[in-house]
């Protein structure tokens, strides 16, 4: 990843990594509310339909990966 994955203090970022061009990644936004990162990430996630698809990640204000893919019956994405 090229992102900075450590969102500001307080928050959470939600990244989304682009598999299809090797890893292309970029940050979608820094939420305030945990759960508000989480539904963008695994709403995003859930229209997932093939493996080469965007796959969205969150990250803490210390930049410590919190949930992925996974999070809805998805295999853990590189």
């Amino acid at each position: 990843m090229s992102v900075e994955k450590k969102a500001p203090k307080g928050k959470t970022r939600v990244v989304c990594v682009d598999l299809f061009t090797k890893g292309d990644d970029c940050v979608v936004g820094d939420y305030t509310e945990q759960t508000d990162a989480f539904k963008i990430a695994d709403d995003h996630n859930k229209s997932r339909r093939g493996s080469m698809d965007d796959v969205y990640y969150v990250y803490d204000d210390q930049g410590c990966y919190i949930r992925g893919n996974e999070a809805v019956g998805q295999k853990v994405s590189p």
